[in-house]
């Protein structure tokens, strides 16, 4: 195992962190671009500050060493997090796999949070900062509002959402423009906000089941669970091999792992891989039988009964829109 980098880092001074990181590194940091360039790293990156407390980011990670960022809680402001993880591939005996390490992530600058981002492996994510008070200005006075309870609620808290295509949409339009000197700036603000606005939809429908005084080291583990062995549709994570990786036992596992993505461990990998078919549907021009291939389902007539059963239709009627630019 390569030793690991390990980094301390702000949720509150967001740029002053990719400074010091820079530093460290002997990349370079000019206020709005990070560029890292070693012998087992290369970490490229934008992140622009909106009206002094909002961070809206982009950034793309190929590490062969494991790197674990520590966010410790600070005082002062508090801060709302939202990190996309998007996509990406792994390195491995002389093979590339695409993987998606999907999902939103959702806590407060109270929480105590620690990433350590898959290695071997180029990742591509978002990140968008703000504070509650910068949230309040945005947002109309409201009692009932259970978003702006909860923004207002300084012990720690944790919540994750699948990446649905209507976010995924607004992460491609700010990926698509982070070379366009001109409008970047508008579109990075923009789409982020859209982003902000549909989790506050989802957070208010779903009744904001949020986890609270999560263990910070339950989440690192369970983090890490999901980015490194269940990004890779194209074999099934073994329960048991899992278990001696993270030293407990398969009930306790997915206990654990419940408590935080709301799902056993098989349970949420297969809505991740079905959901995944609807995503290669979407944005590929692989045929239905490329896709069945590629994430392992054992024939197309499978696939489709799994993803009919949960989505209510088959993928070829959601090809057919595509196909036709009915979507």
């Amino acid at each position: 195992m390569e030793e690991k980098f390990t980094f301390e880092a702000s949720e509150h001074k967001v740029h002053e962190s990719y400074e010091k990181l820079a530093k460290d590194l002997k990349g370079s940091w000019d206020g709005e671009e990070l560029n890292i360039d070693t012998s087992w790293c290369t970490y490229k990156g934008n992140s622009f500050c909106f009206l002094e407390e909002m961070y809206v980011g982009i950034f793309q990670l190929n590490s062969k060493r494991p790197i674990i960022v520590k966010y410790e809680p600070d005082d002062g402001k508090t801060y709302i997090i939202i990190r996309i993880g998007f996509t990406g591939s792994y390195f491995s005996k002389g093979d590339t796999k695409k993987f998606h390490n999907l999902g939103v992530f959702i806590y407060n600058s109270s929480q105590k949070f620690e990433i350590e981002f898959p290695h071997g492996a180029k990742y591509e994510y978002v990140t968008i900062r703000f504070s509650v008070d910068f949230f309040n200005k945005f947002t109309r006075e409201n009692a009932n509002s259970k978003i702006k309870a909860l923004f207002q609620n300084n012990t720690p808290w944790f919540h994750y959402l699948p990446l649905d295509v209507e976010i995924e949409n607004f992460v491609r339009t700010i990926i698509a423009n982070v070379d366009k000197d001109k409008r970047r700036d508008i579109y990075f603000f923009s789409k982020a906000l859209d982003i902000v606005g549909i989790i506050q939809e989802k957070l208010e429908q779903e009744g904001t089941n949020v986890k609270k005084n999560i263990h910070p080291e339950d989440l690192k583990a369970m983090m890490q669970l999901k980015d490194e062995y269940l990004s890779n549709f194209s074999e099934q994570p073994n329960l048991s091999d899992l278990s001696d990786e993270f030293g407990m036992s398969i009930s306790k596992l997915n206990r654990i792992f419940k408590s935080i993505f709301d799902q056993p461990i098989l349970q949420f990998y297969k809505q991740q891989k079905i959901e995944e078919v609807y995503r290669q549907i979407i944005y590929t021009d692989k045929s239905l039988t490329e896709v069945s291939m590629d994430l392992n389902f054992s024939d197309n007539a499978h696939m489709s009964n799994v993803f009919k059963k949960y989505y209510g239709y088959a993928p070829s009627e959601l090809k057919e829109r595509k196909d036709k630019g009915k979507l």
